[in-house]
């Protein structure tokens, strides 16, 4: 099955067109309703200041089209910088010491608390970037601020040390959002809906995400103007445009989004995304 996902992908010149091409997969740009080819796509994100990529998280081949449209920003504007989820704003400095060879990478993995799927789908990211000299984004607000406001409201936050700057604080509360996410809870504890979590601080910590990998985006613009920033996050931070897009809107107002989703050809939504690889 491996060999089968990393045969879809593959890198073809065209003429003057240097491009990867894509097999068995088709790209919905769902402003228009049409299909459109990789090379079509890679322009069009190019007018965007950020470009949000919904994924999921368990999904190889949505890794591999996540490394390939992060190549192609590189090699269409190499005033780029790439922003991840996957790694929490009190590790930047851990993040940044290792893009500028100034640790080793098992110390760089010691430190920064990386996913498990780490070494499989978000390290030819991060080596990508360091053999390019591209920022990267530490975006996500610690794993431990989340868990107090889930467990205990977003009060008990501010009750915590050494919290300055490692989080930013929800600008936007859509109903549309709130009831989606309770949906979704639901979807994953079908037989005792969102278990013992307290359903409000849930989903309040999810906002306080949103609005920390938002808020870490708006800060590196800021100092940044001229660079345009892909941020790898999940499906549903994103999706709909709501989430992290919901907050980007009202933080950074005069910045253009476009937003990237992966589905099933059974799942397919043309309100889910701007673009749309359907599988």
């Amino acid at each position: 099955m491996k060999f089968l996902l990393l045969s879809l992908i593959f890198l073809s010149c065209v003429k003057n067109k240097n491009f990867y091409k894509i097999e068995n997969v088709k790209i919905v740009e769902t402003s228009t309703s049409k299909e459109i080819d990789f090379y079509d796509f890679s322009q069009k994100i190019l007018v965007y200041d950020i470009i949000l990529f919904g994924e999921k998280h368990d999904d190889e081949f949505t890794h591999k089209l996540e490394s390939i449209t992060f190549e192609s920003m590189f090699k269409n504007n190499k005033k780029i910088a790439l922003s991840l989820e996957m790694f929490e704003k009190d590790v930047q400095n851990i993040l940044d010491s290792y893009l500028k060879n100034e640790i080793t990478e098992s110390e760089f993995l010691q430190s920064s608390r990386p996913w498990p799927n780490y070494q499989t789908d978000y390290k030819p990211l991060i080596e990508f970037a360091k053999e390019n000299k591209i920022p990267v984004i530490a975006s996500n607000i610690p794993r431990k601020f989340a868990s107090i406001i889930s467990k205990s409201g977003k009060d008990s936050l501010y009750k915590t040390e050494n919290i300055k700057d490692l989080f930013f604080e929800p600008v936007v509360d859509l109903q549309s959002y709130k009831e989606r996410f309770f949906e979704f809870m639901s979807s994953i504890m079908p037989t005792s809906p969102m278990g013992n979590l307290n359903k409000e601080n849930t989903y309040m910590s999810q906002l306080f995400k949103d609005a920390t990998m938002a808020g870490s985006i708006k800060n590196f613009l800021n100092a940044n103007k001229d660079y345009k920033i892909l941020h790898i996050c999940g499906e549903f931070h994103s999706n709909y445009h709501l989430g992290i897009y919901s907050q980007l809107e009202k933080m950074l107002p005069d910045r253009k989004i476009v937003t990237i989703a992966i589905v099933d050809s059974t799942d397919f939504d043309p309100q889910l995304a701007d673009f749309i690889f359907v599988k």
